[in-house]
């Protein structure tokens, strides 16, 4: 198992606010395999839960060594359904937090909307612990499932992220820029950040500027890339 990182970019400032951490399986006989090919399978078997601690671990290992060279930025860890709902996945976060000795609002953890909207009373209250260690919460990829606005609003979540297919509905003006807004107008009415990602091309990035969407990701800044290469591009971007 491999972390790549890729950027995400301010959009008010035009600089670099975070990186979210991405993980690849080298495969011995099928090269470089991403989380839709295998991470289904580890849910499955009961691994993701020693997976998931590992990307904790390793991504804060590398916010504190990114920290060390110069550049403090946030880290986005996805967060599986199934890890989520582990008796222990607080102690997890707690103890990962302690051993990478790094500022606790510099980490960010993705659940998606699905897992936010069920077993209501015990994910806020889980939600609400993370948030008192604290941490920073982002709701992924919204709008995908069954929303329930009238439960995101009472979520302790601090960003809301624009589903990538959404993002490149933004090229039919017609179907895709009217959804993209209204995420983008509820994030801002509840309080949260607003994150496009998925973004590829110019035109989608200035329609997301002209929506007012707060930050976004893709590859019109930057691919997923390994720490060493990350901290090569972040110097380049210095120049």
């Amino acid at each position: 198992l491999r972390l790549f990182y890729q950027p995400q970019i301010s959009l008010e400032s035009g600089q670099i606010s975070g990186a979210e951490a991405l993980i690849r399986w080298q495969h011995p006989e099928h090269g470089l395999l991403g989380p839709n090919e295998f991470v289904s399978i580890a849910e499955q078997s009961g691994l993701i839960v020693a997976v998931g601690s590992w990307v904790l671990r390793t991504a804060l290992a590398a916010q504190r060594e990114l920290a060390a060279r110069g550049y403090p930025l946030r880290m986005a860890v996805n967060v599986s359904p199934v890890q989520f709902r582990q008796p222990g996945f607080l102690d997890v976060v707690r103890d990962a937090i302690a051993e990478s000795a790094i500022d606790p609002g510099l980490l960010e953890l993705e659940i998606t909307e699905s897992v936010a909207l069920s077993g209501w009373v015990q994910i806020v209250e889980r939600m609400h612990a993370i948030k008192a260690l604290g941490a920073l919460i982002a709701i992924d990829d919204f709008g995908t499932g069954f929303s329930s606005l009238s439960y995101l609003a009472r979520l302790p979540a601090d960003c809301l992220k624009i589903d990538r297919s959404f993002v490149h509905a933004l090229d039919d003006q017609h179907s895709g820029t009217p959804i993209a807004a209204m995420v983008i107008q509820l994030g801002k009415q509840l309080g949260m950040r607003v994150l496009a990602e998925g973004v590829e091309d110019c035109g989608q990035l200035q329609t997301l500027v002209d929506l007012g969407c707060h930050e976004a990701q893709g590859m019109v800044y930057a691919p997923a890339m390994a720490q060493q290469d990350l901290l090569v591009w972040l110097g380049n971007r210095e120049r």
